[in-house]
């Protein structure tokens, strides 16, 4: 009888630590000397771009090739386009730029079902540095 009391409590639990969002600061940016801040929600990780959409799809599907990853798809909208592709491991890697504003974006990567931060930071990184 505890036990399947004790089971909703564990669950929303579990939902409020996986739903819970964390800030870390991921970069600053060497023109402006702001630091900007990323934030990885519920698997996801968003980071900040100032530049539009174009650029940044170009670079990110060029980065994806040269870390080795497999592209398997691309979906264009109007305000954002997203990289689908796959990684050793048959791990789903998705990469998705987002228009903010002119000039302004934002990176969503998420790698594989529960999402990885280090290996979204690096691809964030890589992405960052070649724009």
């Amino acid at each position: 009888m505890k036990s399947n009391a004790a089971f909703p409590l564990i669950l929303a639990l579990l939902a409020a630590l996986f739903g819970s969002a964390c800030t870390t600061p991921v970069a600053v940016d060497p023109k402006s000397g702001q630091e900007q801040t990323a934030r990885f929600t519920a698997g996801t990780f968003y980071g900040p771009v100032v530049e539009d959409v174009g650029p940044i799809f170009r670079v990110a599907i060029r980065e994806l090739d040269r870390m080795g990853y497999f592209r398997t798809g691309e979906l264009h909208r109007e305000n954002s386009i997203t990289i689908y592709a796959r990684k050793v491991g048959d791990e789903k890697v998705r990469v998705k730029v987002v228009q903010l504003a002119p000039g302004e974006a934002e990176l969503q990567i998420r790698v594989g079902r529960f999402g990885d931060l280090p290996e979204s930071q690096k691809i964030y990184a890589a992405i960052r540095e070649k724009l």
